[in-house]
């Protein structure tokens, strides 16, 4: 499974997020940090229909998504993240 994070930069949850990011690294979750602004950060947003930013989906090897969450109060700690994607 894979975590992207999808965010804007520049932002004041920039920090948020990277930190959540640093924490999955130590859970052993590969996740992946994704400017919503980019081509790819877009796309990620509309095949899982994200609207709120920061945001995070949790993904099966096979693309389906496990759970998202969305906007900077919905954001998962990072021991949440691990034990669903260690499911």
């Amino acid at each position: 499974m894979i975590a992207y994070i999808l965010y804007n930069k520049n932002t004041q949850t920039e920090r948020i997020v990277t930190e959540l990011h640093s924490r999955l690294e130590k859970e052993q979750v590969h996740s992946e940090l994704m400017d919503a602004d980019s081509p790819r950060g877009a796309q990620l947003a509309e095949n899982y229909d994200i609207l709120g930013r920061p945001a995070v989906v949790l993904v099966k090897d096979d693309g389906s998504p496990v759970k998202v969450w969305q906007g900077e109060d919905e954001l998962p700690p990072a021991s949440e993240l691990a034990y669903l994607a260690r499911q």
